[in-house]
């Protein structure tokens, strides 16, 4: 590939460390250079290789294999394993490859599912939500005990208000991200599901 020629020795540096899932501060960091700099070489970077984003820029990167020398991206104990075998400089140097890869998408997947949490109220929201409902159950049994109550208190109706006004959000929330980033979504669904059910759990034991 003609753009892996055009990158300079810095350039490839940076590569290498993205490759590692290094945000930019650690690259900034391990190069002993600024953030700026480091969005600089990138910006450069992504001209050449004509993406717009670190993930297009992976999936660039993955369409050749072994084409770029990859350093310090950790041992495998099957490439340990291949290295004796009669081609294994080659087995070895793809295995790492096909690592690094998978781990550096992994990362930036949790990246993106943070920056859908924290920029978006209908992807956190579910989540807080539940935590205030579980909170509501433990703090009525705090202070009346674990005793089912002989009729709906206001605790009960707080906790069916908290978990009911869920629903709506989520499904705002899955209406917009899931044909947008379906992985991500899926994942902060699974991470709202998880709170309800945390909340859901002490109400069904309790009978509350």
């Amino acid at each position: 590939m003609a753009q892996f020629d055009k990158l300079s020795a810095r350039e490839r540096e940076v590569v290498k460390l993205l490759l590692q899932g290094k945000s930019n501060k650690l690259i900034a960091w391990s190069l002993g250079i600024s953030d700026r700099t480091v969005e600089f070489h990138l910006k450069n970077i992504y001209a050449k290789f004509q993406v717009s984003s670190r993930v297009e820029l992976i999936l660039e990167l993955g369409k050749t294999p072994g084409k770029f020398e990859f350093e310090n991206l950790g041992d495998s104990t099957v490439v340990d394993t291949l290295e004796s075998a009669e081609n294994g400089d080659r087995l070895d140097s793809q295995m790492n490859w096909v690592t690094s890869f998978r781990v550096t998408v992994s990362i930036i997947g949790k990246e993106l599912i943070m920056k859908i949490l924290m920029k978006n109220p209908s992807a956190f929201l579910p989540p807080v939500m539940s935590f205030a409902a579980l909170v509501t159950v433990i703090s009525h049994v705090a202070l009346f005990g674990i005793a089912p109550p002989s009729d709906e208190g206001t605790a009960a109706h707080i906790w069916q208000i908290l978990m009911a006004l869920q629903l709506p959000i989520i499904a705002i929330f899955l209406f917009r991200w899931l044909p947008k980033k379906p992985m991500q979504a899926l994942a902060v669904l699974a991470l709202q599901g998880g709170a309800a059910l945390a909340a859901l759990v002490p109400v069904i034991l309790l009978k509350f």
